[in-house]
């Protein structure tokens, strides 16, 4: 994933002329939601984000990670996660460099345009009655006067691995392609068509056993909408698709219906079988029904609520009732709260956990990040509901019985100068077994070697349940031509406990080399080249991807 930063030959030009050229400034940005592959944001041209951009997300426990941005409006975008990359969690804070508005020099005052003539005006309004209000009729175009419009890309993902550390000898590749497309008015009633899928295919090469091959076809999307703009009072969407209004349902079969009413209230739901979270996407056990009700109090959304209710059976028996609370809020420009909820209600059926409500998932952030320095606080718990569904494999009993996790992050982030922030994290969990913490320091700076440059540090120390230990991870990236190289390294060192031979301790490092570069007009090429090394490691990655915009 590339990043482009402007530069301007106009910081040595006089000042006059300084400052009336473009001035770049950096925006705060969070994630409100993920669903697949997609992160959507909390802003959008209100903060001069753009099509094509490219969002530096800083999610917990990790490096920082780079998403472009695919889709925009007044106030959200949509951005899609480079291929092999983990998701990050709601509330991940980003930033993304955008241009300000130009201003006149100081002292002086802003040159008035000079009056142009307008030619006549051609067009002429029909017959108007008494009773018609005053700004009608409006001249807009029906959808099927719209050009259609098509977007996505194609990719190839190709990976290789050799572990040959301790006892161990095997190879591993892998083999993708893919598409994903959205289009718009092709069939000339405004729709929305999207589209997903990906073949691939494994291979593990064993020297004293037969290879291992693992071939899958995977559809991900597929699905028309109808009614998708936000005054059309009726929406419809039908096909494999994630719901736009409770994705946290998952992938769907089915059709989904929203009723839109005057002050930002909707209503609707859907029927639908749930594929199961596997490769294979297998669908047809499981049916259910859905409905939620919405409200969104502006275009900012200062604040915004949304409730849903899911039943759904298994291979025709009850399984599960679920209802989803979702809050978020907005009071400032610098103040963001978000808070999510599943509670799952139980029967006499459900034997693992008995009659009863519990709240299986609980999400929540607060968040305040003004201009140079910004904090923010996260809890969360998850406990494993009790189904009839396959939704895990070699699930235990117990760990329904009684599992669960709960998790405190808190985060707190400074930029001293523009070229440099800097950022502490801790992180504290349980479960019902165990306990850890984590801590980091981050350091990201910009221009390190030159103009577009940027180089990323994070040390970290982790006591977990099982390992524990500190952590190093730098990245260096920096344009060349029209791509850019990067070269890293990462050096762990961790200490196991728990074994019947005894506590153990190793140590891992890895050093990466990569180039980004475009290869046509809508073509782009990544590759990567890693050794990892320490004790018992001793490894060789290679992988590339490939994409081509449409």
């Amino acid at each position: 994933m590339k990043m482009h930063w402007q530069v301007t030959a106009a910081c040595f030009a006089p000042a006059a002329v300084l400052a009336q050229a473009p001035q770049e400034r950096t925006v705060q940005l969070g994630v409100t939601s993920v669903s697949d592959r997609s992160v959507y944001l909390d802003h959008g041209r209100d903060v001069g984000l753009q099509v094509g951009m490219v969002v530096q997300l800083f999610a917990p426990g990790v490096a920082s990670l780079d998403v472009e941005i695919r889709s925009v409006s007044n106030t959200s975008a949509r951005a899609e996660l480079p291929p092999g990359a983990l998701p990050p969690p709601v509330g991940t804070r980003g930033e993304a460099r955008v241009q300000e508005a130009s201003r006149p020099a100081a002292g002086t005052a802003p040159k008035k345009p000079a009056a142009v003539e307008h030619p006549p005006w051609t067009r002429r309004e029909g017959e108007r009655r008494g009773d018609q209000p005053l700004l009608v009729p409006t001249f807009g175009q029906r959808p099927d006067q719209r050009p259609a419009t098509l977007d996505g890309r194609l990719y190839a993902i190709g990976q290789w691995n050799r572990d040959s550390g301790g006892d161990r000898s095997s190879d591993y590749l892998l083999a993708r392609a893919g598409v994903r497309a959205d289009a718009t008015n092709f069939l000339g009633a405004g729709e929305r068509i999207r589209f997903a899928g990906e073949l691939d295919e494994r291979r593990v090469v064993l020297p004293d056993a037969p290879d291992e091959d693992d071939a899958n076809a995977r559809l991900d999307l597929l699905s028309v909408a109808f009614g998708t703009e936000q005054w059309a009072p009726t929406g419809v969407e039908i096909g494999r698709f994630f719901s736009q209004f409770l994705p946290e349902l998952g992938l769907a079969d089915g059709v989904e219906v929203v009723r839109r009413y005057e002050g930002g209230f909707r209503m609707g739901g859907g029927l639908a079988s749930y594929p199961r979270p596997f490769p294979a996407r297998d669908t047809g056990e499981d049916l259910g029904v859905h409905a939620f009700v919405d409200f969104t109090a502006d275009a900012r959304r200062s604040f915004a609520a949304a409730i849903g209710v899911q039943k759904t059976w298994h291979q025709g028996a009850p399984d599960r009732d679920l209802v989803l609370f979702r809050l978020e809020g907005r009071p400032t420009d610098q103040v963001s709260l978000y808070g999510s909820a599943k509670v799952d209600f139980y029967t006499s059926s459900d034997t693992l956990k008995g009659s009863g409500l519990e709240v299986t998932e609980l999400f929540g952030v607060a968040r305040w990040d003004a201009r140079e320095v910004g904090t923010g606080l996260t809890v969360s718990h998850f406990a494993w509901p009790e189904l009839k569904r396959a939704e895990y494999q070699n699930l235990p009993e117990e760990l329904v019985r009684n599992g669960a996790v709960d998790r405190a992050s808190w985060s707190g982030w400074w930029r001293p100068v523009e070229e440099l922030r800097l950022q502490a994290r801790t992180d504290l969990w349980r479960d019902q077994d165990r306990d850890g913490t984590s801590f980091g320091l981050d350091a990201d700076v910009r221009d390190v070697v030159g103009d577009g440059s940027n180089l990323s540090v994070s040390l970290f120390q982790t006591d977990g349940g099982y390992s524990s230990g500190p952590g190093l991870r730098a990245t260096l990236r920096a344009p060349i031509a029209a791509g850019s190289w990067r070269v890293g390294y990462r050096w762990s060192q961790y200490d196991l406990t728990g074994l019947v031979s005894g506590s153990e301790s190793y140590t891992r490092q890895s050093v990466e080399l990569g180039l980004s570069t475009p290869v046509s007009d809508t073509g782009d090429l990544d590759c990567s080249l890693e050794r990892w090394f320490g004790d018992r490691e001793d490894a060789w990655s290679f992988g590339f991807y490939m994409q081509w915009r449409f």
